[in-house]
């Protein structure tokens, strides 16, 4: 296709591009990289780095003053083209938003998800779930309801692989939607990649963000992580970072952009790994601000109710003063606001990948209304966020095909691919797919922190730019300028 051949003819120009650092989004438009996944060595470091005054976070928190705004993020009011999914008033609406119900032949996604005790995402298929039901309580896509089968791996190889030849080869699926799994991408991808299918999933393994079939809506645990230490840097760490994550298949990814970048700030580093659930927190807990030491940084990787564990831990321990702390994306979760109490207030930098649930734009406001009435047990997240982004996404990419038309996999995958700026106030820069060789789509994002009061979280930092420490970053923002996707398409 268009887009990689591009790509391939880039290459020997990106070279040039990498070996100076080649993480801004102002380089030249000859800046296509190699499909390597070592970060050279001399990458410049982020121009963010200073600590904010006050680690306090008021909730009319500004933006850094280097910090670039999204510059549009809204349709036009009245726009005709029903794949943008907004009324003429330029607020969002499920599918054609018509109010009625969509009785036609159903059209088929489905998604592979990790459900076992400590490790859970089914927040996000549940969202996206929920959203298929607003979509098609509101005319479905030109009558057609969408419907979303989904199958847990179990943290199961041979389930994962069974999973997807059920979903593709039995259940008749048109596209892979919101899967959420340790294993569907690394052990699934070249399966997809046969099959012609090009998923729109929540990444978690390194393999969601280095395949050409993979996109996600999310930057994952390893940029997350990454982005919260730039966070922890920020607000005054020295000394040393420690990044706490699970033990997992794969779980070393999680911490490695956080090893990088203190390696590039000058700090010690090191990496701590539980299992999960966690069954003592208290001694993890001391355990990991003895390793960071007085003024250090810490990083935390867990879902909502792991996080809980440790949060009130360091509470109970009254520890919480003792370190920075940097959470990756899974702590941005109502249930996790309301379960600690003020002395985390303003002290958890959380990597949020998202504007705040809370946050005044239409899409925000839409998802909280198709979480409170088709999914009123699912918690306010960033995993809610993520299923409404799939689900939508996957809406639009319908719709884009027109009335009357064949919903084959060929068909809708070509859509999906095709995906080159798809808007929403929820990101903080467009997303896209397009026909590249590997996908990391979401790369800007913000900081939250707990405000126990609220039982919510709070804006801290606005949108920022995750530092580009490895060759896939660094080849996704040379894409985007060099071929007009995301911010850069017309």
């Amino acid at each position: 296709m268009r887009f990689r051949r591009l790509m391939a003819l880039g290459a020997a120009a990106a070279l040039v591009v990498a070996a100076c650092g080649g993480d801004d989004d102002d380089a030249t438009t000859e800046t296509e990289a190699p499909a390597g996944t070592d970060a050279p060595a001399d990458t410049d470091a982020p121009a963010d780095t200073e600590a904010p005054a006050d680690t306090e976070a008021p909730a009319d928190t500004e933006a850094p003053a280097d910090t670039e705004a999204p510059s549009d993020t809204e349709a036009p009011a009245g726009d005709s083209d029903p794949s943008l999914q907004r009324n003429a008033d330029g607020e969002s609406i499920c599918g054609l938003g018509n109010g009625e119900e969509a009785t036609g032949e159903p059209i088929l996604a489905g998604a592979v998800m990790t459900s076992i005790p400590g490790i859970d995402f089914t927040d996000i298929s549940d969202l996206a779930s929920a959203y298929f039901d607003c979509v098609n309580a509101n005319g479905g896509i030109y009558g057609h309801p969408v419907e979303l089968i989904v199958e847990n791996d179990e943290l199961d190889p041979q389930k994962a692989s069974a999973a997807a030849v059920k979903l593709i080869e039995s259940d008749g699926v048109v596209a892979m939607v919101a899967s959420t799994s340790i294993l569907d991408c690394p052990v699934n991808g070249p399966y997809y990649e046969e099959q012609g299918f090009y998923a729109i999933v929540a990444g978690v393994p390194a393999e969601c963000f280095g395949l050409p079939n993979m996109a996600a809506v999310n930057m994952g645990p390893h940029y997350s992580a990454l982005g919260a230490a730039q966070a922890v840097i920020r607000a005054g760490a020295e000394g040393k970072i420690v990044a706490v994550t699970n033990t997992a298949p794969g779980s070393e990814y999680n911490s490695t952009g956080v090893e990088a970048l203190a390696a590039q700030e000058g700090l010690d580093y090191e990496a701590v790994f539980y299992e999960t659930p966690i069954s003592d927190a208290d001694t993890i807990i001391l355990d990991i601000v003895s390793k960071a030491g007085e003024g250090g940084g810490v990083t935390l990787t867990f879902t909502p109710p792991e996080m809980i564990k440790l949060m009130v831990a360091a509470e109970n321990q009254g520890v919480i003063d003792d370190v920075i702390w940097g959470s990756a994306t899974p702590a941005n979760d109502s249930s996790v606001a309301a379960a600690v109490g003020p002395d985390w207030d303003g002290k958890l930098l959380i990597n949020a990948e998202f504007q705040p649930t809370d946050f005044d734009g239409p899409d925000t406001r839409l998802y909280n209304e198709v979480s409170a009435e088709y999914a009123p047990d699912s918690p306010v997240s960033s995993f809610g966020q993520m299923g409404f982004l799939t689900g939508r996404i996957f809406v639009s990419a319908l719709l884009s095909m027109g009335e009357g038309a064949e919903y084959t996999p060929e068909a809708v995958n070509e859509a999906i691919v095709g995906i080159t700026k798809f808007e929403s106030d929820i990101f903080c820069k467009p997303w896209y797919y397009g026909d590249l060789p590997l996908h990391v789509p979401n790369n800007w994002d913000i900081t939250v922190v707990p405000d126990s009061a609220g039982g919510r979280m709070v804006p801290f930092e606005d949108c920022f730019e995750i530092a580009a420490l490895d060759q896939p970053l660094i080849d996704t923002r040379a894409a985007e300028q060099e071929l007009g996707l995301g911010a850069f398409a017309d």
